[in-house]
């Protein structure tokens, strides 16, 4: 889908991309290839060349950072099945919902691993930075919004301006509505007894309850939930990525 966007071209947005999609203009190597667009005027034609050869070289050298600085946030999705095998799946737990708040939990789901990182024992810059290396998109839920800015103002040492795929907005462009609970249900995603209650305010609970009491059965839950709250991003987001993709259906991809 990344190949098919043209909406890093000046004054081209979600209007006038799909006028150039009707005219046959369908990838980066067709507007290339055209010596005129009916729909471009020839100055912006000849603006616009070396912004597409840009994106075409970044995108053969594998740079999503790089790619992403010409494509507008919200069209991040996009690159998601270019670089989905080294996408990092990202959800956090904490004891409050301020961005100050302590961050308690943090799953970072990769291909070939799944790291869960805890306050108190293995949850540092250093196994962070690790957990997310190499990662070329983030997937997340509410990500931009939230789990990031949170995690930026307790870990201001790792990296963290990785381009971003936010299932929240993306659901919402296919019709989905609620949160992420609420989309693993229509999705026909199934949790464990064990946390199939545990929601956002459950789990600051139960992080003061092992804080408090030392109940290592609320902890265990606790990561249980996180770990879930974070592998099941993978499947949501080929879901998602499969409907954004389906909306634009009519165009010979």
């Amino acid at each position: 889908m990344i190949e098919h966007t043209f909406q890093m071209l000046p004054s081209v947005g979600a209007k006038k991309e799909k006028a150039l999609w009707e005219s046959d203009i369908l990838s980066w190597d067709d507007f290339l290839s055209a010596d005129s667009i009916d729909c471009v005027k020839p100055a912006l034609k000849e603006r616009s060349d070396p912004i597409v050869m840009q994106a075409a070289e970044l995108l053969k050298d594998d740079d999503s950072f790089a790619l992403a600085d010409l494509i507008p946030k919200s069209e991040h999705w996009r690159m998601f099945d270019h670089f989905k095998d080294d996408a990092a799946y990202l959800d956090i737990e904490t004891d409050g919902l301020s961005r100050d708040a302590l961050v308690t939990v943090v799953t970072v789901h990769r291909k070939d691993r799944t790291y869960t990182l805890t306050e108190g024992f293995d949850l540092d810059p250093e196994s962070l930075s690790k957990a997310l290396e190499g990662s070329k998109i983030l997937v997340t839920y509410n990500g931009s919004c939230f789990d990031v800015p949170v995690l930026r103002n307790s870990f201001p040492e790792v990296n963290l301006d990785i381009p971003q795929y936010d299932l929240r907005f993306a659901s919402r462009k296919v019709g989905y509505k609620g949160g992420l609970k609420p989309l693993e249900i229509e999705l026909g995603i199934h949790r464990s007894e064990d946390i199939l209650d545990v929601d956002g305010a459950m789990a600051v609970h139960l992080w003061h309850q092992w804080k408090r009491n030392g109940d290592e059965d609320a902890l265990n839950i606790l990561q249980e939930y996180n770990r879930a709250d974070t592998v099941n991003l993978e499947y949501i987001a080929g879901v998602i990525y499969g409907k954004l993709v389906t909306d634009h259906a009519g165009y010979r991809w």
